[in-house]
């Protein structure tokens, strides 16, 4: 009997996995077509590590994007992350950069202190705004790695 339920059981999970794999990929292949999608930011001419990279459609059924900069300055952007690319079309571009400020040795790690943290922008605040930023870009259906950026005070 222990044997029989143990073969039962095995039967059931493999029909529940099974179903499950084909779910996700009824979801991915229901996703659009992305393409490569890459370029490079800099401020004042230097590679600007850390910041994050938002690609906002312009068009109002479109799928945004994103990345964040690496030692270099480059990046690769991802619409459905971890898997690379960015669905073709024309984007509103938006990139940030911030820190935390420096705090004095003697506060740093004390519990007690009512002082907030407050992070600051290392780039002008207007390249975080879409609609302030003057950065735009299109990715055409074959990809490109010229999405480049330069920033400046």
């Amino acid at each position: 009997m222990y044997r029989a339920r143990a073969q039962e059981l095995l039967v059931v999970m493999t029909l529940v996995l099974s179903g499950c794999g084909e779910q996700a990929d009824h979801w991915k292949d229901a996703r659009p077509e992305t393409a490569p999608a890459s370029g490079m930011v800099t401020f004042d001419g230097e590679p600007l590590e850390g910041a994050v990279v938002v690609f906002q459609p312009t068009a109002p059924d479109g799928i945004g994007a994103s990345a964040l900069t690496d030692g270099e300055g480059k990046f690769e952007l991802r619409t459905f992350p971890p898997e690379l690319g960015a669905v073709p079309g024309k984007y509103a571009v938006s990139i940030m950069k911030t820190e935390m400020p420096k705090r004095p040795s003697s506060s740093a790690g004390n519990v007690d202190d009512p002082e907030p943290i407050h992070v600051v922008s290392v780039i002008p605040q207007k390249y975080a705004i879409p609609t302030q930023s003057d950065l735009s870009a299109e990715i055409p259906e074959s990809g490109t790695d010229t999405l480049d950026f330069e920033l400046k005070k």
